[in-house]
């Protein structure tokens, strides 16, 4: 598969994803990690938290992963935030990687990103129309911790993302993860690729019960976390 070679982040030295195991890699980690099917068969709506838009790739996997399991009538509210938005141009470059299964999702999702004005901060509202029902995008223009602290209820689950500690220390500094687990229901979730020492203890003083699972792809472990 040919690497885009606009998926560096060039504010972080880091490539914004794996480009072989992408797709695959959110549907393990973070859909599976927070049981977003058993979530739904509960209750066929969903508030979900996101550290970190980037490319869009988690919204495209996720779109494609609650179609492919046939859900239907579910009402998906989704929050995230980035920083340092791309343009859409990028955005479809990037992606371009997944054309061959993914076509029509990447079309939907650059088109209804190219709405976006990307140069106000605060946040942006669009909806995406699908077969498993509807998705609100609430993407926040700005720093993670302000976009926590503006959602004015909690969410059921969060994808901890956002580059590695290493490479992106303020994604994963103690005041956002204690305003996230501010921002999560209890018995709410979140899931992660980093299993990072920091990290575990952040969440655990963020009210979080961790658990490390099997990773996937080149990562040998990832993190889930209940809210206690």
């Amino acid at each position: 598969m040919q690497i885009p070679p606009s998926l560096v982040n060039e504010h972080y030295d880091d490539r914004y994803f794996d480009v072989v195991n992408a797709i695959y890699e959110a549907k393990q980690i973070f859909f599976r990690g927070n049981m977003i099917l058993e979530k739904l068969t509960e209750n066929n709506s969903i508030c979900i938290g996101e550290t970190g838009f980037g490319t869009g790739r988690m919204l495209l996997a996720l779109m494609d992963y609650l179609t492919e399991n046939h859900v239907q009538n579910a009402t998906v509210t989704y929050n995230t935030v980035e920083l340092h938005p791309i343009t859409v141009q990028r955005m479809a470059s990037i992606l371009d990687c997944f054309r061959d299964t993914h076509a029509h999702l990447i079309d939907q999702l650059a088109a209804t990103y190219a709405t976006i004005d990307l140069t106000q901060n605060g946040w942006h509202t669009v909806h995406f129309a699908q077969s498993f029902g509807t998705l609100s995008l609430n993407l926040w223009i700005g720093e993670a911790l302000e976009m926590v602290t503006a959602l004015d209820k909690p969410c059921d689950v969060w994808f901890l993302d956002g580059h590695g500690p290493k490479k992106n220390p303020s994604m994963w500094r103690q005041e956002l993860l204690s305003a996230v687990g501010d921002k999560t229901k209890t018995g709410g979730t979140c899931a992660t690729y980093t299993v990072a020492g920091a990290v575990k203890r952040g969440l655990q003083d963020a009210g979080f019960s961790i658990e490390i699972v099997p990773g996937c792809g080149g990562k040998k472990e990832s993190l889930n976390a209940i809210k206690i």
